[in-house]
């Protein structure tokens, strides 16, 4: 079975050293100008390659019982366009590539196509599946950014299930395609182009419904988890200042001995009295555990309250709540999602048009988001929240929810014309862009062999002449040039220079 391609990593492009001639006699000019030609050759060459790889090098392919071969450079691939300082992970980013002989579509989490990603393609008829990835055959699509993986990866499994449905299901959403030859239907269910800008912007507009129903459900856990912290804290320091002997450690681990003790004795035998003296060890032992337990969290707290961080973090908090100081937080959201859903509400009566709502509509949504965050804010304060102090949660109030999803989304089109296909249905925050394949060509200045030598030689001089100057500023020889001459005529040369005349004198 072949090897996964895609997940080779190329080594890092070849840097350009500065150029070193300290080792170089300064009467040995021969070397010195054949050293600086080659700096001046090695800037001429353009940083990235010319050409844009879409499939994997065939010489990257691990052969049985062989070296690999390795590339000295990496090839310049869309992720140099889309990611140039490589920050994305996994999933951040979907490859979209189209065929440009049948329109088929192929989603990629990777930068290069591979064989394997053949099979997303079904079996339509005769010719229908590509027996190989042909470069001349495959171009970019789109390359479409997620501010996190997690909702890119999402996004690429529902961008397959719809070409899917597509592909299989287009008796009920095309009937007219029964009436084709198989050989025209077949050409027309491999089109996917238009149908994948469709697919994109549906996807996005169920992500950004689902943004709302995964934030509240954030915020309703932190609510939760962080009352709850508060309220064991409290009870975490009640049980250690407690002096009862009830609360002495020592006096629990004397009475569970007495009650084992007890228990091995003779004289008690009957099931009551063992049953009594089994629950009243059992109480102790759960007692003694939640003493030494609140015991160590206090001395950890007591650690960390005089930690510079822990303070900077909780005086970050105060700072967050203060938009929800002096107010009923709860009971202004309320208001205003009531007042969100009555606008609605007479927008869908009066047919009026959604648009010229909108704008307050959106100004009640971000002061919801807003109050909630401050809100949270206050409550992380109250709570003195801290890595340290959540620690103290049972485990299914440590449990980490998946961020929500935002719509801060970019798509980057090699033809800007394809995100027409999908008018009107695309979410306002997504930022669409076009995706320049050709940008590395178009800052390339191509000269002939003449004007090539000719602005190689122009370098060397102007690199020589940096040195000479470099070389008499050392030695303090080097003359000041002439002031430049002015070009004043008749009685004006006569006159003093003066830089600016209605600048006030100083007295």
């Amino acid at each position: 079975m072949p090897r996964n391609l895609a997940r080779l990593r190329f080594r890092a492009p070849k840097q350009l050293r500065p150029l070193n001639i300290s080792r170089i006699h300064p009467e040995d000019h021969s070397t010195l100008h054949r050293r600086l030609r080659g700096h001046a050759l090695e800037l001429s060459k353009p940083q990235t390659p010319l050409s844009l790889q879409i499939v994997v090098n065939p010489k990257w392919k691990q052969q049985p019982g062989k070296k690999p071969f390795r590339m000295s450079y990496k090839p310049h691939t869309l992720r140099d366009l889309v990611d140039p300082e490589a920050a994305a992970t996994h999933g951040q980013i979907i490859y979209v590539f189209a065929n440009v002989k049948t329109g088929q579509v192929i989603y990629s989490l990777n930068e290069l196509l591979d064989q394997y990603h053949l099979e997303q393609l079904p079996f339509l008829g005769k010719h229908s599946k590509p027996p190989t990835i042909r470069p001349d055959e495959w171009t970019p699509h789109c390359a479409i950014t997620f501010p996190f993986a997690e909702q890119g990866l999402q996004a690429f499994r529902k961008l397959r299930e719809f070409r899917h449905l597509h592909e299989t299901s287009w008796d009920k959403t095309n009937p007219e395609w029964v009436r084709l030859t198989p050989h025209a239907r077949m050409r027309k269910i491999m089109d996917q182009v238009a149908n994948t800008s469709a697919d994109i912007a549906e996807v996005l507009n169920i992500q950004q419904r689902q943004s709302v129903e995964m934030r509240k459900k954030a915020i309703e856990q932190e609510k939760k988890s962080l009352r709850l912290m508060k309220k064991m804290w409290e009870e975490a320091e009640v049980l250690v200042k407690d002096d009862r002997d009830a609360s002495n450690p020592k006096w629990l681990e004397q009475q569970i001995r007495n009650l084992e003790w007890q228990l091995g004795t003779k004289r008690n035998r009957d099931e009551a009295d063992i049953k009594r003296l089994k629950d009243a060890k059992k109480g102790h032992e759960v007692r003694l555990r939640r003493v030494l337990r609140a015991r160590k969290n206090i001395e950890k707290f007591n650690q960390i309250r005089v930690d510079p961080e822990f303070i900077k973090m909780q005086e970050e908090y105060v700072a967050q709540a203060a938009p929800a100081r002096g107010t009923d937080v709860e009971a202004r959201i309320d208001e205003l999602r009531k007042e969100i859903a009555l606008e609605r509400d007479l927008t869908k009566t009066l047919d009026r048009s959604i648009e010229d709502v909108e704008e307050t509509l959106g100004e009640k949504e971000a002061e919801i988001m807003k109050l909630e965050d401050a809100f949270i804010a206050s409550l992380r304060a109250d709570a003195l929240d801290h890595p340290v102090t959540r620690t103290i949660l049972p485990a299914e109030h440590r449990k980490v929810l998946p961020q929500p999803f935002t719509m801060d989304v970019e798509i980057k089109w090699a033809d800007l014309r394809n995100a027409e296909y999908a008018a009107g249905n695309w979410p306002e925050a997504i930022v669409h862009d076009t995706l320049d394949l050709r940008s590395s060509r178009q800052e390339v200045e191509f000269l002939n062999p003449e004007q090539y030598h000719g602005s190689v030689s122009e370098d060397v001089q102007s690199m020589l002449k940096s040195l000479e100057r470099q070389a008499l500023e050392a030695q303090g020889l080097l003359e000041e040039e002439p002031a430049p001459e002015s070009n004043k005529t008749g009685v004006f040369k006569y006159l003093p220079e003066v830089k600016n005349p209605f600048k006030r004198a100083d007295a």
